[in-house]
Formats: C-alpha cells, structure tokens, sequence
C-alpha cells in the first residue's frame, strides 16, 4: 500500500483494521458518552426529594423519560455491538443505574398511594359523612401508612405529609347524625300518603308465602313511597307507608343496623330485601328499589342515573 493508506496497515484475523478499529473505539466513546449522560441526570433527579404530588409526578415523569432514552440506546448498541464483536472488537461497559432503578421504584409506589390518599379524600367530600364511613375512611388511611416500607427513605416524607394531612382533614369533617333503629332512612309519614297522587300496584309470590302486593308512588320531593300491609299473612295488621331512600343509604349501615331499619318496613319488603349478610341485603335492597322505581313514571330518570352510577 502506498501514500496515506500505508499507514493503515493490513487487516490481520480475527482483527479489524486500523480503520475499523478508530471507527469501533469512537463508537464506543460515543455509547459511553451518552450512557454517562443519562446516568448523571437520573442521578441527580434521584437525589431530589419530592414535595408534594405534582413534584411526584414531575419527577417520576423525568425519570422514566431517562430509562426509556437509556434502554433505547442500548437496544442500538446492542446492534452496533454484534457487528464490532465479529470484527474483533471488545463489550462496552455501560454504568450501574440500580440506585436510579430503585428510585424510579419507589415513586411509582408513591405515587400509587398520593393518589388513593386524593380518593379518599374524594370520598370523604360527599355529603352525608356518617361516624362508620368516617372510620373506614380513617382506616383507609392507616392502611396506605403501613406501605411505608415500600418506599425509599427520601420518599417517607412526601407520604406522611399527605396521610397525616388527609387524616386531619377528615378528623375535622362534622359527622351526620345516625339513629341505629334507622328512623332517620325509613320514614313512616302521614304526609307521604297524602302527597302521592297516583299509586302503582305490584304482585309478588315468593313460593314460600300467599301472594302479596306492595304500592309504590312518588312525592312532590321525587322520593319513592311504598304502601303495604304490615304483615303479608294474617293478621296482616293494615297497611303502612313508608318513604324508600335509594340504596346508598344502606353503604355505612352493618347487617345489624339494616335489620332494625327493616323492622320498620312492610314485612313484604323484608321478604323481598333482606339476606344472610350485608352485602347481599344490599344488593337485593336495590335491585327492590330499581324494580320499584321504575313502576312510577316521575322517578325513572333517577333510575337510569342510578344504574350508571351517578
């Protein structure tokens, strides 16, 4: 070879060429350039401690922005690479990011419970706070505190903040009023009778008992009204009139309060609602109140929002 390519020398198996060989090592200068580069911002992204729920999220947003450059990188070193290791060429060695990892990690998780920690919040916002939803919510609240350990020791105390504030907050909530013989959600009322305008009749026949029918009307505060005999056999003791609240009424209520509150009601509607457990009481309650409801013209756009969840 003459001129400038003597220089080059001959490619020599399983060695690359002079050439070859500036091109592999500035490529590998050039992957272990940015690999540092990536490194040294999640470095300093996981030294900083997160404040509040937005810093959360800004710097867990950052974070993963960096690990999805780095793993696109090395997917492109990982080509670049095979065909340099066939000329001879040695692996790059790419910088640790297990402490970055593990940062990443934990405001995932913090992030996780920042947000259940607004849910409850959210909750405890609907009105009426009752003293047993209260006391779930407070429960809640303990429960995201023992994942602590999930978390990194810089991340403790953005966690605590909110908890402890949440719980503050909802410790400072006045608490609705609650009767446990349930006057409060089964109204009997002289006035409900006189306010329906138009009662709609329904049969039912469990098998187990003769056939009975429950009435069902609305009043001018668009609450549904039932009117049944107070016992389906006889003697069945005369009707009596009770105004239906919808079936979130029974959400705070154990089995035993929703018992008593029944003991107020028709007996026909305990036949029809009543389970072996809360939540099979509630569940029948308002598949009751749907059936109900739907029979009365002016409640069954409340119906349909019900049924969507609103």
């Amino acid at each position: 070879m003459d001129g400038w390519m003597a220089g080059l020398g001959a490619a020599q198996l399983p060695n690359t060429d002079a050439l070859g060989q500036l091109l592999s090592d500035y490529t590998k200068r050039v992957y272990t350039s940015q690999m540092q580069h990536l490194k040294d911002i999640a470095g300093t992204l996981a030294m900083e401690e997160a404040e509040d729920p937005a810093h959360v999220n800004k710097l867990r947003s950052a974070l993963e922005s960096v690990d999805h450059k780095r793993r696109k990188i090395l997917r492109q070193m990982k080509s670049d690479m095979a065909l340099m290791m066939k000329s001879g060429g040695s692996p790059i060695h790419t910088p640790s990011t297990a402490a970055e990892d593990a940062r990443l990690a934990s405001l995932i998780s913090l992030d996780e419970i920042l947000n259940q920690v607004k849910e409850i919040m959210r909750e405890a916002s609907l009105s009426p706070l009752k003293k047993l939803r209260k006391e779930k919510l407070l429960a809640s609240l303990d429960a995201l505190s023992e994942r602590m350990p999930s978390l990194l020791e810089i991340d403790h105390p953005c966690a605590q903040r909110q908890i402890l504030k949440a719980r503050r907050d909802i410790e400072s909530m006045s608490e609705e009023e609650t009767h446990p013989s349930g006057e409060t959600r089964f109204l009997p009322s002289s006035a409900a009778r006189s306010e329906v305008n138009q009662w709609n009749v329904l049969q039912f026949n469990t098998g187990s008992t003769p056939p009975f029918i429950i009435k069902c009307g609305a009043n001018s505060n668009s609450e549904l009204v039932i009117k049944a005999d107070a016992r389906v056999q006889e003697p069945k003791g005369g009707e009596i009139v009770r105004t239906l609240p919808p079936p979130s009424a029974l959400t705070d209520m154990n089995y035993e309060e929703i018992k008593q509150a029944f003991d107020q009601l028709p007996e026909a509607v305990c036949l029809l609602a009543l389970a072996r457990t809360a939540e099979g009481t509630r569940a029948r309650y308002s598949r009751l109140y749907r059936t109900l409801a739907m029979k009365v013209p002016s409640l069954r756009d409340s119906v349909v929002e019900l049924e969507k969840g609103v």
